[in-house]
């Protein structure tokens, strides 16, 4: 009897406990959040967010600029293989909007002693592009992409909207070009051209003055135009100028040796592989990226046009929709520089096959030297 009623008064302290305990519960430790609280949850939660993203934003950049970075690099372990077949570099081609037919001979693509087209097309076959550098036609290769050629960071794979180009695919990328020297040229001279970006009278006229096309008479070879003998002094790049000329006039086609410097060998770079550019990314207008403009149009099978080809004597600079010079001024130079969709410099091949980031701050001068394959410097 004693331990039965001992037990009901167990029970009884249990449940006045449970019960109690439920009661507190249900009148303020259940109930559900003040809007003031939901507020401050909410400010957090964008807290962190905001605090995320560029961090986020930041490591894809990190990853894309890793990419173009490699694929830099492959485009020169192509170079060198090209050189192990050849014993020389690729050229740049020998004029803009080339014709691969011109080029070939039953099917055949010449090697780049003969060839007019890029050294993006040259070095296709050390790629594992030899089917894309098999097509016969113009209109086959300037219709097939080459994904390797376009920076993750600026533009998927993208075609022209130059109609005249027949829509070709293009390229983010480009062989360097340096003018002559301080030693060659004296200091007089070499300061002017250094301190002029503009392409009709300075620096960028001594690299572009001589386009040439296979349907004009002017300007094939700059040697034998008067008005610019001044303007041509050779070609001091690791990339130079194709000699291999096609030329169209009143009695057809015929080919015509420009009397150039043949395609350079390893040895004729006396600065050093390691301390000579051969290769960038080059400048566009974020506004053209997926449209076109004169010197974005015909794309990586061009020759020797800005397409493939850019200036060591204008200041790289980030893309961007207006160029400016050092002192504020705008210049309508873009066709001509090096740059990038990198904010923190652009990836640049060296002759040895090395792959570096140069800074947009860069000394111009030091730029130059940097692509001369021999001022000493």
């Amino acid at each position: 009897m004693t331990t039965s009623i001992a037990s009901s008064v167990s029970f009884v302290r249990l449940e006045t406990r449970r019960h109690g305990a439920l009661g507190r519960c249900q009148s303020s430790a259940c109930s559900g959040f003040t809007l003031v609280e939901l507020l401050v949850v909410i400010a957090i939660i964008a807290t962190l967010i905001g605090l995320l993203l560029p961090a986020v934003q930041s490591a894809r950049e990190a990853a894309r600029r890793t990419q173009c970075s490699n694929q830099v690099k492959q485009m020169m372990l192509a170079m060198h293989g090209l050189v192990s077949a050849y014993g020389y570099f690729p050229t740049g081609g020998v004029y803009p909007w080339p014709e691969i037919e011109d080029f070939s001979q039953g099917g055949k693509a010449f090697g780049p002693s003969k060839q007019g087209l890029s050294w993006a097309f040259q070095i296709l076959p050390h790629m594992e592009e030899t089917a894309v550098h098999n097509l016969a036609t113009t209109y086959e290769i300037t219709a097939t992409p080459v994904n390797m050629y376009f920076c993750p960071s600026r533009r998927p794979p993208t075609r022209s909207t130059y109609e005249q180009g027949g829509f070709s695919w293009l390229m983010d990328y480009a062989a360097l070009n340096p003018i002559q020297s301080r030693s060659q040229l004296g200091d007089s001279t070499f300061n002017v051209l250094m301190s002029s970006v503009n392409p009709g009278s300075g620096a960028c006229a001594r690299v572009w003055g001589f386009w040439g096309s296979k349907d004009s008479s002017n300007g094939q070879n700059p040697k034998s135009v008067a008005e610019l003998k001044d303007k041509y002094q050779g070609f001091w790049g690791v990339l130079t100028r194709g000699s291999n000329c096609v030329a169209q006039d009143s009695r057809g086609a015929s080919v015509k040796n420009l009397g150039y410097d043949p395609p350079v060998k390893p040895a004729k770079i006396a600065d050093g592989s390691s301390k000579t550019a051969v290769i960038s990314e080059k400048r566009l207008r974020p506004s053209t990226y997926f449209t076109s403009e004169w010197y974005d149009d015909r794309g990586w099978s061009d020759g020797w046009d800005p397409d493939a080809i850019r200036s060591t004597a204008c200041w790289p600079q980030p893309d961007g929709d207006i160029y400016r010079l050092p002192n504020g001024a705008e210049a309508d130079v873009a066709g001509y520089v090096v740059g990038s969709a990198h904010r923190n410099g652009f990836s640049t091949g060296f002759a040895d096959g090395s792959v570096r980031m140069l800074d947009y701050e860069i000394e111009l001068e030091v730029f130059n030297s940097l692509a001369h394959r021999a001022d000493g410097q």
